[in-house]
């Protein structure tokens, strides 16, 4: 029996256990037995399985109650939102603050791998505790740290609140920066080479027959310059950020001409289906909620897309900008260029945070650097089902392998999402030229497999 079929038989009897086929079955028999054949077989099905529910009307009254009462949430939140930015902390409430966190993540001995657990010593801790970063930002240690003090699972555990974070609380960020992104050794004082992006002919279609890649994707973080990060973002920052991307826009010519859609527009139903489309993003991430990422939804946030999708800019998702070249295919040097042509537009009128020693700077320190990541989801079954082999190729190769669910989710049916997993030392044509290397390097093992099957 093969894989499938097996799954069919496995939801068969999932289906019979739970009754479905039972209920499907008597309201098929009903409808047979009825003399005068309604026009709509599917609600008179739906009446018959479920009398107590709601009829069409009825749905679509719930439905717009439902609504009517997100919006009320959300009008809510922000008035929160609002009243606890007129609440100043004293510096005696983050200093309660900070070591209630402190000792919670240091007493847990079940996560322990945290690298803000790991860097955060009772000396930096006394250290950092009240300084703040420059005014009117006035960012505590407290800021960037709260959702490592709550989360204990984080792998990383720390954002910037400002750019002005990585410097006012180096002994901390500069440690955790060169361990994640393997940097130990590196003892220059620029830890980021100068923005490169090579020749972009040289990055190419590694599947014209499109027999392994379904899609490419590649995108980048940028924060404006002179702004906050997410962190200590006000809300009419947030809105002066959204302003800022969507004038820049306004002069995109050719393939990157789109148009630019504000959140708070958008009904709850187009919003989901934009994200099932990866055009929108979403809150949701519970470290990234805890950091203050999603204060005053939706305002501020919004996507500008080109009629076809391919190029697109999240603005207000983390980082002030992420800026997304993808395509439904392998033809990854045709992802590249356009994101390239892109960004040059943009900067154009806007001017991003950079510092001469980590590069381009974003809220979470894991994107430093080029803040690029560059990604296929492809579908390799013959090499998934061989594990050991699967890691040891990425690993050699410098490639991050998961789910096509995002991080922490698993491969199905041998299809996965394999990114560079480098951000920081490299330029970005190196990374790009690296996935690309490396995605040719794991299409050839899938068809030495393919060729030792036949032979076999």
């Amino acid at each position: 029996m093969t894989s499938i079929e097996s799954k069919r038989v496995q939801y068969r009897k999932y289906l019979e256990r739970a009754g479905v086929i039972d209920a499907l079955s008597k309201a098929l028999i009903k409808l047979y037995e009825e003399q005068n054949k309604p026009e709509d077989a599917i609600r008179f099905v739906r009446k018959f399985m479920c009398e107590s529910c709601p009829d069409d009307a009825q749905y679509d009254l719930m439905k717009n109650d439902l609504e009517e009462a997100k919006t009320s949430i959300s009008r809510l939140e922000q008035e929160l939102e609002r009243l606890r930015g007129q609440i100043k902390k004293s510096p005696e409430e983050y200093q309660e603050l900070t070591l209630a966190g402190y000792k919670s993540l240091m007493d847990d001995e079940e996560n322990v791998n945290s690298l803000l657990r790991k860097y955060l010593t009772p000396e930096l801790l006394e250290e950092y505790m009240l300084v703040t970063t420059s005014p009117p930002v006035d960012a505590y240690l407290y800021d960037c740290a709260v959702s490592g003090f709550e989360h204990h699972d984080s792998s990383v555990g720390i954002y910037a609140a400002d750019p002005d974070s990585y410097d006012v609380f180096a002994k901390i960020f500069d440690p955790i920066i060169k361990d994640y992104h393997a940097q130990q050794d590196n003892d220059s004082d620029a830890l980021q080479k100068d923005s490169d992006w090579g020749n972009v002919d040289e990055i190419e279609n590694l599947d014209p027959e499109r027999k392994y890649i379904i899609s490419a994707r590649i995108r980048i973080a940028r924060n404006i310059e002179g702004f906050p990060f997410f962190p200590k973002l006000t809300e009419k920052q947030f809105i002066e950020v959204e302003e800022r991307v969507r004038a820049a826009t306004e002069t995109m010519d050719g393939e990157h001409i789109g148009s630019y859609l504000t959140l708070s527009d958008i009904d709850a139903e187009t919003q989901q289906e934009m994200v099932k489309r990866h055009i929108m993003f979403h809150r949701g991430d519970a470290y990234l909620t805890t950091a203050g990422c999603y204060r005053f939804w939706p305002t501020g946030r919004g996507v500008y897309h080109n009629p076809a999708a391919t190029f697109l800019i999240w603005v207000n998702e983390e980082d002030h900008l992420r800026i997304i070249s993808m395509a439904p295919c392998g033809d990854l040097g045709d992802v590249y260029n356009r994101l390239v042509n892109g960004l040059q537009e943009l900067e154009k009128t806007l001017t991003f945070a950079r510092s001469p020693r980590y590069g381009f700077l974003s809220a979470c320190p894991t994107n430093l650097g080029t803040t690029l990541r560059a990604s296929v989801h492809i579908r390799l079954p013959l090499l998934s089902k061989d594990n050991e082999r699967l890691v040891a190729l990425a690993d050699e190769l410098q490639l991050q392998i998961r789910g096509t669910g995002g991080e922490h989710t698993a491969i199905e049916d041998g299809v996965m999402d394999i990114s560079n997993r480098r951000r920081l030392g490299f330029t970005e044509f190196e990374l790009v030229k690296s996935l690309q290397d490396g995605i040719v390097a794991l299409i050839n093992a899938e068809e030495e497999l393919e060729t030792a099957g036949q032979e076999g």
